[in-house]
């Protein structure tokens, strides 16, 4: 509950470097995927010129039509305006020449568009940039050809020169050599024929031809320079969208791998947790009342605190792999509450605190699992940070929520540290990195499942009073099933001269719980696969009582598919499935089987509890 940053921890090495290894790979993961964007960015221009040609060429032919109506419009003005000005045998041929260029520059177009994307750029944008020019020639000739030294032949020149000039830059500034090929052509020939009668008007006149040609193309330029950029960064942004998509695919598997990782981690690390915990409780058995007690207890302390860092660092990897799909039910939350109330009084009477839940009949719309473990967390960091006092857990109903809030009288957390508190590796109160007091996950962890849950949580905290975590759920509606959790550990009854068939590949695992077993009075029968089991089954001629297997067997079988080849050998047996896994499919996998499912580590007083449930009797 309080926590402070964690940077190195001088003890459980081994758990917690489960953790690093878990992050480090995700950490390469991610920079892997950073170098892939960095590659995609750092990108040479010149692999784009081809691109960038060959969308000039197709800009130039696309513009095309608007050149044209824009000629035939100015050549049919030209020879209206001055027919009673120039010779009309001059201006009928020169009007001919432009209707017959722009047919052909037309019939060319069209022959260029049915090649579709499938054209040289270097040999086409050649032959638009040839045609240009030869349309600026004919344009340019009307400078000499019709020349005049009278008002209305030189406006006419001067306007229809000028405007087809500045026209021209927009239709074919993606190419600047082509506009050039148009404008020095049309203009010059007109600005010579002025410099050529040698009085000032007409000097001034192709002077300001020449300048305007020259603000034309400069102007052209500017364009040209801006449309290339244009295109380079559209290619390179569609590359980059390939990259991405590249990277989605990526950060897709590299997710499908973790969760893979992670379940195997989780199933592999809880095997031999399992095992401990069943041969330290066959040791409690016999060595009770001798003054070995005391360091069983020490070794059981010492696995429970294993189990709980196991847990965490398992937990935490998964939230940061989103390896968690919730899956809500409605359910009483006092199935919870009696879950909670046996697993910590016994912590709670060790510190010397009370430690008190409400009893309530409400029930919750949520998944019964994570609300849990959100709960968990709560009281556990309730009970670690409450030097003396108690704890109190209790239900509010508000309209159409619950709000579940777990009291304490501890330390209580400074303002400026209630946020912090909820991040990872965090611990407020635990320099001296105290392994009683975790790894700094729980809240963490807590929060996370809360944000997945969508259930609200809040802190209320007063400095050497104490505090209030609570989570808010949806109402649900009544239920008579209680969630996944198992009735509590009853007595030993109704076990004696019971068979039990165990099937695990662990053989640890199976020499755990035979011992546990025997002491039980039981008659014990372990095997690792299906097969094994039928043929002892066969071989002895038992039927067992009760079938308890691991759902991940060796060969990719399962627990599911043993007991069902069991019971349709030797008919319907109690059966309950016992998991390690944490991967969400492998889970719904089990649980859609219809048998009760059971989390390792499974301690010997919960096993006692899931075999007299099974068998049916209190």
């Amino acid at each position: 509950m309080h926590e402070r940053e964690h940077s190195a921890l001088p003890r459980g090495q081994r758990i917690s470097s489960l953790g690093r290894e878990i992050k480090n790979r995700s950490s390469h993961i991610g920079q892997t995927q950073g170098f892939a964007v960095t590659a995609a960015l750092n990108i040479n221009d010149d692999q784009y010129k081809p691109l960038i040609l060959k969308e000039q060429t197709r800009l130039l032919f696309e513009h095309l039509p608007f050149v044209l109506i824009g000629s035939l419009v100015s050549a049919t003005g030209v020879a209206v305006i001055l027919w009673n000005e120039v010779a009309h045998s001059v201006l009928l041929g020169w009007t001919a020449l432009v209707y017959l260029l722009c047919l052909a520059r037309w019939k060319i177009r069209q022959y260029f568009m049915r090649l579709g994307t499938d054209y040289d750029a270097n040999r086409w944008i050649h032959v638009a940039t040839a045609l240009t020019a030869l349309a600026g020639l004919l344009w340019g000739s009307m400078g000499v050809l019709f020349f005049e030294d009278t008002p209305l032949v030189l406006m006419t020149l001067v306007i229809v020169l000028g405007g087809m000039t500045a026209g021209a830059v927009s239709s074919h500034s993606c190419h600047l050599p082509a506009y050039i090929a148009f404008a020095v052509p049309a203009v010059s020939p007109f600005a010579l024929r002025c410099f050529a009668e040698l009085d000032g008007f007409h000097i001034v006149l192709g002077t300001l031809s020449l300048t305007f040609m020259l603000v034309n193309i400069l102007y052209g330029r500017n364009l040209q320079g801006n449309l290339l950029e244009t295109m380079r960064l559209r290619f390179q942004n569609a590359d980059l969208v390939v990259a991405l998509t590249h990277q989605k695919e990526a950060v897709e598997q590299a997710s499908l791998a973790k969760t893979r990782f992670l379940a195997a981690a989780s199933h592999d690390l809880r095997q031999p947790v399992q095992a401990i915990e069943l041969f330290v409780d066959v040791l409690d058995q016999d060595l009770k009342d001798t003054p070995a007690t005391v360091m069983l207890n020490r070794i059981r302390a010492a696995g429970r605190g294993l189990e709980t860092l196991l847990n965490a660092l398992l937990d935490f990897s998964k939230i940061d792999a989103a390896a968690i799909t919730p899956d809500k039910k409605h359910f009483p939350i006092q199935a919870i509450f009696d879950v909670l109330h046996t697993d910590f009084c016994a912590q709670a009477d060790r510190k010397g605190i009370s430690i008190r839940f409400v009893e309530s009949r409400l029930c919750v719309h949520s998944d019964p699992n994570l609300l849990e473990r959100i709960l968990r967390n709560f009281v556990s960091n309730a009970i670690k940070y409450t030097p003396a006092g108690s704890v109190l857990i209790g239900c509010r109903r508000q309209e159409s929520d619950v709000r579940i809030e777990v009291h304490d009288t501890g330390i209580g957390i400074p303002d400026k540290a209630r946020e912090k508190v909820f991040k990872e590796f965090v611990q407020l109160d635990n320099p001296e990195r105290d392994r009683e007091k975790g790894l700094g996950l729980g809240l963490y962890i807590a929060s996370s499942l809360a944000g997945l849950l969508g259930h609200p949580i809040r802190l209320n905290s007063t400095v050497g009073r104490g505090s209030v975590f609570s989570v808010t759920v949806p109402l649900g509606k009544i239920q008579t099933e209680t969630p996944d959790q198992l009735v509590q550990p009853s007595p030993n009854q109704g076990l004696r001269d019971k068979t039990v068939l165990f099937i695990d590949d662990d053989p640890n695992l199976r020499v755990g719980v035979a011992e546990m077993l025997e002491r039980w009075d039981c008659a014990a029968v372990t095997a690792e696969s299906a097969q094994e089991a039928l043929e002892l089954m066969q071989m002895s001629g038992f039927v067992p009582d009760v079938i308890v297997a691991d759902y991940r067997l060796r060969h990719d079988e399962t627990g599911v598919q043993a007991i069902k080849a069991i019971q349709a050998r030797w008919g319907t047996v109690p059966a309950a499935i016992l998991t390690g896994d944490t991967e969400p499919d492998r889970i719904r996998e089990a649980r859609s089987s219809g048998f009760p499912l059971v989390h390792k580590p499974l301690s010997a007083a919960k096993l006692r509890t899931l075999l007299t449930h099974l068998l049916g009797k209190p």
